[in-house]
């Protein structure tokens, strides 16, 4: 028979025939699979509501895990500090007598030797203290020769012990106001060729000017501060810690800058500051320019840790209300832990679960979500 000659329902068999020989070849070549069982089944959590799954669905869903390590310390971070010099390194330069500067000769930031001139002073206090050194002068010269005189009389007999007593409290009494004006007049440098009464005020010891008060033309008064001089190129951090850890702060702990630079606490402040409720704590470090003076500070304060304390990473922490939880991984089998979150910084947490977690446990620290989903957790 030609094609021309048959008719349509010739067509359709024809047809369909053709269609039963694909289907044959293709079941033939692809035959469908074998009913797998559990192979597909998803994963399964049991009554104390632990999680089992396949190596291929934890590979699936992203679970990734991570050791949980001792925790040495726990860090306490964000407390706000200061850059400070050391208080047995810092001198207050004060100015003697009352007048009006007339000249600064050093700045902020220059390093000064000890006796070395610091500010010009003119000063009319100063030419009555002179007037003032002078009797002074004459008048311990004269009771010391009298108290003298007085020893070789009482010796002989000549004169009472009374009156070798009162000569000899005149001389040590005129010894004492002449030392005290001394010590006055050592402090400053009288200007050769100057103006009367004027003078320089002179370092009391080498170091760094870290701070200037004083201008030009100023009229200042007597012990006004002028300079603040420091021996020291170690700095102090001042800090504010929160009144909660106040039974824990001790000299010792350690301390950690953002930039890496360590420390150690040194003293720890005896009452509140009372705006802001914190104690005052001034811990050490000894990187000599590695601070500025003044210098703000963000400080993480490490205390110690208690000893069933393990450290994770931040991202592993679930949260549920007011409980936090952990997955811990063993093999594929995934349980949840509440823990007690300790505290920790922006990357690590310091949690503790009474014996529940060790070091060397494997704690989900990506995936935990999902977890979570499968076994919700009852809030």
């Amino acid at each position: 028979m030609r094609l021309s000659d048959m008719k349509p329902a010739h067509w359709i068999y024809a047809a369909a025939a053709l269609a039963l020989l694909f289907l044959v070849v293709m079941w033939m070549r692809d035959p469908a699979p074998a009913d797998t069982g559990a192979g597909d089944a998803a994963p399964v959590v049991d009554a104390e509501g632990r999680i089992r799954m396949r190596e291929e669905q934890i590979e699936a869903l992203g679970i990734e895990s991570v050791a949980a390590q001792p925790a040495e310390n726990i860090p306490v971070t964000g407390l706000p500090g200061e850059a400070v010099p050391p208080f047995d390194a810092v001198t207050q330069v004060t100015v003697p007598f009352t007048g009006v500067v007339t000249r600064i000769l050093v700045d902020e930031g220059e390093r000064v030797r000890a006796g070395q001139p610091l500010l010009r002073i003119q000063s009319r206090e100063l030419i009555a203290m002179q007037g003032d050194l002078a009797r002074a002068r004459a008048e311990a010269g004269v009771s010391s020769q009298q108290a003298r005189r007085d020893a070789a009389l009482a010796g002989e007999g000549i004169i009472p012990e009374a009156r070798l007593s009162e000569s000899s409290a005149r001389a040590s009494a005129a010894r004492v106001t002449l030392d005290e004006a001394n010590a006055m007049m050592s402090r400053l440098r009288r200007v050769p060729g100057g103006q009367a009464g004027e003078y320089d005020l002179l370092a009391p010891q080498s170091g760094l000017v870290l701070r200037r008060s004083v201008t030009p033309g100023q009229a200042i008064e007597a012990m006004a501060p002028a300079f603040v001089l420091v021996d020291s190129d170690a700095l102090d951090v001042q800090f504010n810690a929160p009144i909660a850890l106040r039974g824990q702060l001790q000299p010792g702990l350690p301390i950690r800058l953002a930039n890496g630079i360590e420390g150690e606490v040194v003293a720890v402040g005896a009452d509140t500051d009372a705006g802001s409720q914190t104690l005052r704590v001034r811990a050490h470090v000894d990187q000599p320019g590695a601070l500025v003076a003044g210098q703000q500070l963000a400080v993480t304060l490490l205390l110690p840790a208690a000893a069933d304390a393990v450290s994770v990473p931040q991202r592993a922490l679930q949260t549920h209300g007011q409980g936090v939880s952990v997955y811990v991984q063993d093999g594929s089998t995934f349980r949840r832990i509440t823990v007690e979150r300790m505290g920790g910084d922006a990357d690590t947490a310091v949690v503790r679960s009474a014996g529940t977690l060790r070091p060397g446990d494997l704690v989900v620290q990506k995936g935990g979500s999902v977890l979570k989903s499968l076994a919700p957790i009852a809030e």
